[in-house]
């Protein structure tokens, strides 16, 4: 069955000038960012390109037909120069004032297309990528995925070329979550196949730049912002913190097809220093939630952080995630050895949630 990219012109392959929107003449046509390397990658993947235009007024004078084929040429040569066709191209000549069958969001233009080709299309693994509210009309109605391009996003923004790209074809594994007591309000956003990138504002200053351990050192992108009740103390914040991002790891993590499991594909713990400090930590994502920690004597606070809360932190998200873990912290240092714990908790959890092949990693068959 064909995996089809249904793709709209102006403001989606080409920029859309804000005062016409609409490209009159060669000089006016620039290609959006991440455009060429990203179509390529969805051609590489197997992906049929189709071009769906609304071209308002096409064939007057407002828009001439010889311009309008003279950018669509220079398109299409560019693209082909790096082995990217268009397989077919749909275009609606009409204004929206003549109320016809064919515009976006009304699928006019593709009925007979579609008719023709009925039950050699994967609808589950097509898309529609637009500019506007229309092409994700348009989407809805034939029954497909739609994602919007918006010009302006800068290169791996939400909107761009290249965020689209990956979450079409990476498929990053995302989960947000939220959780709301009496006691605390969190909200929670995980991409396990991330670059580090972490935003952490829990009211407790030193456990911020712990969790940023976690995004910096698992290389997931990480967004925490929890108001807790800290005028009473800090436990409410450390576990309801702890739970949330243990269901939010759960989640991401699906059904765990293909995942490592153990810490590392070679060896099954992670042994990580930090001056004086040493760290030994072993993990199992076997949805069977166990802690085993030993560290030494520690002072009652590092920073605005109660290191009695430590093991606490590592067990609330134990239970919550499923995951068994192993911890041995030595040191003499009290930043040290917390600040080790959390770089080497990451790096485990790293390299628990690789890819690594297309099975469950389990004789039960399910994890």
């Amino acid at each position: 069955m064909k995996k089809i990219l249904f793709l709209d012109r102006d403001g989606t392959l080409i920029f859309e000038p804000p005062v016409t929107f609409q490209v009159n003449t060669l000089e006016e046509m620039f290609l959006l960012p991440n455009l060429v390397s990203s179509l390529k990658r969805f051609v590489e993947n197997g992906y049929e390109l189709i071009l769906v235009t609304n071209q308002d007024g096409l064939d007057t004078d407002a828009n001439p037909r010889k311009n309008y084929e003279n950018i669509n040429k220079k398109l299409f040569h560019i693209l082909e120069t790096e082995q990217i066709i268009f397989s077919e191209l749909f275009e609606c000549p009409h204004f929206e004032k003549d109320n016809c069958n064919c515009r976006k969001p009304k699928t006019g233009m593709l009925d007979a297309y579609l008719l023709k080709n009925r039950g050699n299309i994967d609808f589950t693994n097509s898309y529609m990528i637009g500019d506007s509210e229309r092409d994700l009309g348009l989407a809805k109605n034939i029954g497909i995925v739609g994602y919007k391009i918006d010009f302006n996003a800068k290169s791996g923004d939400e909107f761009s070329w290249k965020y689209i790209t990956s979450e079409i074809l990476d498929k990053p594994r995302k989960a947000k979550y939220s959780r709301k007591t009496k006691e605390t309000e969190i909200s929670i956003a995980l991409n396990l196949d991330g670059s580090g990138n972490y935003n952490i504002k829990t009211g407790i200053n030193f456990f911020d730049h712990m969790l940023e351990q976690i995004g910096k050192h698992g290389n997931f992108d990480l967004d925490i912002v929890c108001n807790g009740d800290l005028e009473i103390d800090e436990h409410h914040t450390i576990e309801d913190v702890a739970i949330a991002l243990g269901n939010c790891f759960k989640d991401a993590l699906g059904d765990k097809r293909g995942i490592t499991r153990y810490s590392d594909s070679f060896e099954t713990k992670k042994i990580l220093p930090m001056d004086e400090s040493l760290a030994t930590v072993a993990v199992d994502i076997s949805a069977r939630p166990e802690l085993v920690f030993s560290a030494p004597k520690m002072r009652e606070y590092v920073g605005d952080f109660p290191t009695e809360l430590l093991k606490h932190f590592y067990q609330s998200f134990c239970i919550a995630s499923g995951v068994n873990m192993n911890m041995k912290l030595e040191g003499e240092n009290t930043h040290h050895i917390v600040e080790i714990s959390f770089k080497a908790f990451a790096r485990s959890l790293r390299d628990a949630v690789k890819i690594s092949g297309t099975d469950i990693v389990s004789t039960k068959g399910v994890l």
